[in-house]
């Protein structure tokens, strides 16, 4: 057990910081990373509840999965410039980190890296990065807005699931993959409504080049009480509105697929659906407590009671 161990200095001569090897080191404050260290493992770090800063040296190139998971003290973290990737779950749950810099070099932000960071507020994405993975950034709950940098080629699926205050996502303009619209974010020929940032309190107008509402695209937009679907528009993503306070909603002719949990947990009282769906997925609309008709084609259906 390490439980009374306060302090580390990790020395020139050692190159690797292997699988939890510090692991639920509950008393660890402080931690001093050698010159030559390139690479620290797979949960390192992982629990070290007490650390409250962290400096990865130049040297580091590959922060690994899970390496200061639920780190819950550490408020303040400098990732060395040579860093080129932040592995999965890497600083999931550090609920006391404020802000991050992600330094230029940095190609890949693993799944969940910044999962339930709760505190964070700022997140500076540097010039290279390529890749975000699946909730990166899920639970972030007071970070405000966020830049996409020209070099980002993947974003993945949920990235800003539950970010309630974020208002804006930006692109910058010459980023070839992805692009936004008043803080909206799209795919770069505008077809795919990708993001709707959950804070987000101003109307919002969906273009009608789009013809996807992607997955979780306005998933708990806490403001959103109202919305048009463009004609144009043929899918609804899975969990596309869920958790929005809408009341009512249309679905235009051209809608062919609702996707799972569409429209689940939403106050809507009526919906009407156009004449070319073919699928509607499974849970669309359930505990929708005070859905009370639904109009298919123009024929009114009573919700199931059983």
């Amino acid at each position: 057990s390490c439980d009374t161990l306060t302090i580390v200095t990790i020395p020139d001569s050692v190159l690797t910081i292997d699988y939890a090897a510090f692991s639920s080191c509950t008393a660890l404050t402080s931690i001093t990373i050698g010159h030559n260290v390139t690479t620290i493992g797979n949960g390192a770090f992982d629990s070290c509840v007490s650390l409250t800063s962290v400096t990865i040296p130049n040297n580091v190139i590959t922060i690994g999965n899970f390496s200061f998971i639920s780190c819950s003290s550490l408020a303040t973290i400098t990732i060395g410039d040579r860093v080129t990737t932040i592995g999965n779950y890497a600083f999931e749950s550090c609920s006391a980190l404020t802000s991050v810099i992600i330094p230029d070099n940095v190609t890949t932000i693993g799944r969940y890296a910044f999962y339930n960071c709760t505190t964070l507020t700022s997140i500076s994405i540097g010039n290279s990065l390529s890749t975000i993975g699946n909730y990166a950034f899920s639970y972030c709950t007071i970070l405000p807005s966020i830049m996409i940098p020209s070099s980002v080629t993947s974003i993945g699926a949920y990235v800003f699931q539950y970010c309630t205050s974020l208002t804006a996502i930006t692109v910058d303009d010459t980023n070839t993959h992805y692009s936004s619209i008043n803080g909206v974010l799209y795919n770069k020929d505008i077809t795919t409504l990708i993001q709707c940032p959950a804070g987000k309190t101003d109307p919002i107008s969906i273009p009608n080049t789009v013809d996807t509402i992607g997955k979780a695209a306005f998933f708990s937009c806490v403001s959103l009480t109202d919305i048009i679907i463009p004609s144009h528009v043929d899918t609804i993503g899975d969990y596309a509105f869920s958790y929005c306070p809408l009341t009512t909603v249309t679905i235009p002719n051209s809608v062919i697929t609702i996707g799972v949990s569409a429209f689940a947990y939403t106050p809507i009282t009526s919906v009407t659906i156009g004449s070319s769906i073919n699928a509607i997925s499974n849970y669309a609309f359930t505990s929708c407590a005070s859905l009370n008709s639904i109009t298919f084609y123009g024929l009114v259906a009573p919700p199931y009671v059983g």
